[in-house]
């Protein structure tokens, strides 16, 4: 542009054709302004150097990448040129061997990053190696291998089992409460006469008191009342107490009683349970003969029974009195009851 004295300017032709302009910034290391900006035409192309500005805001995220269709090495531009790619190629790419670079055509061109392969890439997590060993066949070999990803594998390796060996010496004898299969603790503690049973809750052995019968308890006969004419449609013989039993029991009664009666009046026995008219464990069956008079006394029960029935059970830990009880079941008239040769023995059978 020139201007005269007068300070009119008129524009100067300096290309009457159309040029490239190039605009590059440059930063500013010291923070002054620039009072020039530099311009500089080579043939038909500008370049002029701004100033660079402040850094901006970060502006709004795009849309992700298209994918790359990979299709492996092709030996140089020229071969990759002879592809005669269409727009139905998009998103494919190359790595160009000559170049060590990939090319990656958009449908309408390619894109070339160059020097993409052997670059040293960011530093990444360290690796958790954690090993494993398993037990190959007989005479198999040896192998290792490595499992998962990144940063979390594994090294298995596999050792072949050996061949069987000979037969050691005896080891010593180990105790009990301390096998795997066992448990003895404060809840399932090991106490007097007691057993190991099958848990299935836990499938372990844990004590338990042993099931076998405890006693027997005896009523002897100077421990049975005697009486003659006795009128009263049940009289208590003869009673005893059993102390409590670490599990629960139903009693087994057996013995023999003489009482005496005569037709038609006949009076039979029971063993009963916590009292005269509980639970019915024992019965003896009498006879109308008078000469006939001594009553066998064996278990008996008033209601059918079968396993996990409460009937006739004595809870654990729990003292019960048994009692032997006359009871007229025919007629009106009196009976006898004579001690001598009377007896009752009684047996905890675990339930």
């Amino acid at each position: 542009m020139n201007t005269d004295n007068a300070g009119n300017s008129e524009p100067t032709v300096v290309y009457d054709d159309d040029i490239m302009i190039t605009m590059r910034g440059v930063a500013d290391s010291i923070g002054l302004p620039y009072t020039v900006n530099p311009f500089e035409l080579v043939d038909r192309e500008a370049l002029i150097e701004l100033r660079e500005g402040n850094q901006g805001a970060v502006g709004p995220e795009g849309e992700a990448a298209w994918p790359w269709s990979w299709q492996g090495d092709i030996a140089d531009v020229a071969a990759l040129n002879q592809l005669k790619l269409t727009t139905a190629d998009a998103r494919k790419a190359w790595r160009v061997v000559s170049e060590n670079s990939i090319y990656y055509w958009t449908g309408m061109g390619f894109v070339a990053f160059d020097e993409a392969f052997r670059t040293v890439g960011s530093r990444g997590a360290p690796n958790q190696l954690t090993g494993t060993a398993v037990t190959g066949a007989t005479g198999s070999a040896a192998a290792a291998r490595i499992t998962g990803t990144a940063p979390a594998q594994q090294l298995e390796i596999t050792f072949p089992r050996g061949a069987t060996g000979d037969v050691g010496d005896p080891g010593v004898s180990g105790r009990i409460r301390e096998a795997s299969d066992v448990l003895i603790n404060e809840e399932r503690p090991l106490g007097q006469d007691h057993v190991l049973a099958w848990d299935a809750a836990t499938q372990k052995f844990r004590p338990v008191p042993s099931p076998r019968p405890n006693g027997p308890w005896v009523i002897g006969e100077k421990q049975f009342a005697a009486a003659n004419n006795v009128t009263d449609e049940t009289k208590t013989l003869a009673a005893i107490t059993i102390p409590a039993q670490p599990t629960a029991w139903r009693p087994l009664v057996e013995g023999g009683v003489q009482v005496q009666t005569e037709q038609p009046t006949r009076c039979n026995v029971e063993v009963r349970i916590g009292k005269p008219t509980g639970d019915l464990v024992g019965y003896g069956w009498s006879h109308r003969v008078p000469r006939i008079n001594y009553v066998l006394v064996s278990p008996g029960f008033q209601y059918p029974t079968k396993p996990g029935s409460t009937y006739g059970v004595v809870p654990a830990n729990q003292t019960i009195t048994l009692y032997v009880v006359a009871h007229r079941v025919e007629g009106s008239g009196g009976y006898n009851v004579y001690a001598n040769y009377s007896h009752i023995h009684v047996r905890a059978l675990p339930v």
